[in-house]
């Protein structure tokens, strides 16, 4: 489960409807970015040196408003394209002047910028400490979609230290305002995520309980890329107690769902699920078959320890001698 988007515009719009200038105001330190050691596309190094020229002139006539909005801009732009460790840089210099707004709305999406970039970068404790900054702020501010969100992002952090008493904590505290807010697509979402927590625990009711209400949900908004994630988690709940042709089912239907959005990275996993469940049913062809076109969406998508775990399971296959007569015409792989 991916942390919501950066928000831009959020921040723009908050500092946008702050007075114009603070007499005395400090311009910022604007950071030298990007590091030496980062290779840049033509297209997004022409777009951040607009911007980083917009930043000085922001900078000599001293709009701090001007210069927190083009920060998180830098910071969006390296989060979504580039390095981690620059967005952070670039989000927490634009935390340093939305704070002195005092302006809650602006200073929480800024906080939920840095914990996104810190999460990215593996800094876990530093992610927790920004997004539980960001939550009083939200509620002071009455928002209870983005205080839902970041609760989510909460449980999100804590999923990954494998703590899903935490997790669900954060997770049950999220939903109801979800539901509250009317985001639908965010109910969803977190149905899901404590599926999730449920499928860790070994809990094969109540995940599937929440994966189906997840499911429900995506239905009824025609999300074809909620309900193929949520297709795949049942499959994965199947596959985990053995019943490996019911988790076809499901990886199955996820699979044309994926290709109908486009999503590269998401076919190359439920291909490599299916290359798995047919490995265990001892369908030798079929599962090579799976697994060879999980290689090329694996290729696609830039995920390399995708396409290794994929070249793992094909060599597996080669390696285990009741799969010669089955394998015997297609080529070994190396």
């Amino acid at each position: 489960m991916l942390l919501r988007p950066i928000v831009v515009m959020s921040l723009a719009g908050a500092i946008a409807v702050l007075p114009s200038l603070r007499s005395g105001a400090q311009p910022a330190e604007i950071p030298d970015l990007p590091h030496p050691s980062i290779r840049l596309a033509p297209e997004l190094k022409s777009k951040i040196l607009t911007l980083r020229t917009a930043l000085h002139a922001a900078a000599g006539t001293k709009d701090t408003h001007a210069q927190a909005v083009i920060l998180n801009q830098i910071g969006a732009l390296y989060y979504t394209h580039a390095d981690p460790s620059d967005a952070l840089e670039a989000f927490s210099h634009s935390l340093d002047l939305v704070r002195k707004f005092n302006q809650p709305t602006a200073e929480a999406t800024a906080l939920c910028n840095v914990a996104a970039s810190h999460f990215a970068l593996g800094h876990a404790e530093q992610a927790l400490e920004a997004y539980k900054g960001a939550l009083p702020l939200w509620r002071s501010s009455g928002n209870k979609d983005h205080e839902a969100a970041t609760l989510g992002d909460i449980a999100e952090v804590f999923r990954a230290l494998n703590d899903t008493d935490e997790a669900l904590r954060f997770d049950l505290q999220s939903l109801p305002l979800h539901i509250e807010a009317g985001n639908s697509s965010g109910q969803a979402a977190v149905l899901n995520n404590i599926g999730l927590v449920y499928f860790a625990r070994h809990d094969r009711k109540k995940a599937l309980d929440y994966f189906n209400q997840a499911m429900a949900v995506y239905r009824a908004l025609h999300h074809e890329g909620g309900q193929a994630t949520t297709l795949n988690n049942i499959g994965g709940v199947y596959n985990q107690f053995g019943d490996r042709a019911k988790a076809l089912e499901f990886f199955s239907k996820a699979l044309p769902l994926l290709k109908d959005i486009g999503d590269k990275k998401g076919q190359a996993i439920t291909l490599n699920n299916m290359g798995l469940a047919y490995a265990h049913l001892g369908d030798a062809a079929r599962a090579l078959a799976c697994y060879n076109q999980a290689l090329p969406a694996y290729a696609d998508a830039g995920d390399q320890a995708g396409f290794e775990a994929a070249t793992n399971n094909i060599r597996s296959l080669y390696a285990d001698r009741r799969n010669t007569a089955a394998l015997a015409s297609n080529p070994k792989q190396n």
